[in-house]
């Protein structure tokens, strides 16, 4: 699959309808990856859990060693709501109260956090319809 890809590779370990899910054989490093809120962390040793929504789940079967990989478009949307927008939101509020309110001093600090508060949790509320979004693909390896 293609270099610029997010790629993992796993085996499958439990199927619902077109929702895969792969554990991955190594340990990930997904400190600076965008579409690691798609992922489901373990905690015992390091490999995380993919949920990955197909188009026909009934081609796979648990126990499948399979390689996922996000295409490069996908993980730049989910870098834009994950980095981006959140960033421009902050700022943008501030120095909104700023100039709209030139005493407003660390008020205009305390709106930018309160403007993210309600930008995550809209981020979370969507957060099913912009996961497919992001398109995995899948193959046996």
């Amino acid at each position: 699959m293609k270099k610029e890809s997010v790629t993992h590779k796993g085996t499958i370990t439990q199927i619902s309808g077109n929702i895969l899910t792969v554990r991955t054989d190594d340990e990930c490093r997904c400190d600076g990856c965008a579409v690691a809120v798609l992922c489901n962390k373990d905690s015992s040793d390091g490999r995380e859990s993919l949920s990955i929504n197909v188009d026909d789940g009934s081609r796979f079967a648990i126990g499948d060693r399979v390689e996922a990989s996000a295409s490069s478009g996908s993980t730049l949307f989910a870098t834009w709501f994950a980095l981006i927008l959140p960033t421009i939101v902050f700022i943008g509020v501030i120095l909104g109260v700023r100039f709209g309110y030139p005493d407003s001093g660390a008020w205009s600090i305390l709106a930018g956090f309160i403007a993210l508060g309600l930008y995550d949790l809209v981020l979370f509320l969507y957060r099913k319809r912009i996961a497919r979004r992001v398109v995995w693909k899948v193959a046996r390896l």
